[in-house]
């Protein structure tokens, strides 16, 4: 059982720590970093929004469907616009910092990716409710 939690403390470690340490030596490297700036805050913008207006629906009681559904979509929602703050605030210490950021400090055990597991989980979703339309 103890290796089971080493592997995935070491798992953890790699795409996820590491993985935000990528997005603050990217910045330092990128050609257009306002650009990408731009859209995460964009993004995290429509999404907090979308948050607040399901959190006001819930309060006002003017949803429509299944509350579980709605209540775990707003966790969801304010979940993920949460997740990206790091991810802004390293882009934009990243920024600032570049002239400091020399190539041979970025790090070779850098994840590529990060966050993959979100297919996954989209996936069980997926065939979940495929499940439960076709036994109703």
């Amino acid at each position: 059982m103890s290796q089971v939690i080493k592997d995935y403390y070491e798992r953890f470690r790699r795409y996820h720590y590491l993985g935000y340490l990528r997005h603050y030596y990217n910045a330092a490297r990128h050609p257009h970093p306002f650009r990408f700036l731009a859209f995460l805050l964009f993004g995290s913008l429509v999404v907090f929004s979308l948050a607040i207006f399901s959190t006001l629906a819930i309060i006002n009681n003017t949803f429509e469907g299944n509350p579980i559904y709605f209540y775990g979509l707003t966790a969801l929602m304010y979940l993920m616009g949460f997740a990206v703050v790091p991810t802004i605030v390293l882009w934009i210490q990243g920024y600032r910092n570049r002239e400091k950021i020399l190539s041979s400090e970025i790090p070779d055990d850098l994840p590529q990716n990060s966050g993959s597991e979100i297919w996954y989980i989209l996936l069980f979703l997926s065939i979940y409710q495929i499940v439960r339309i076709i036994i109703e």
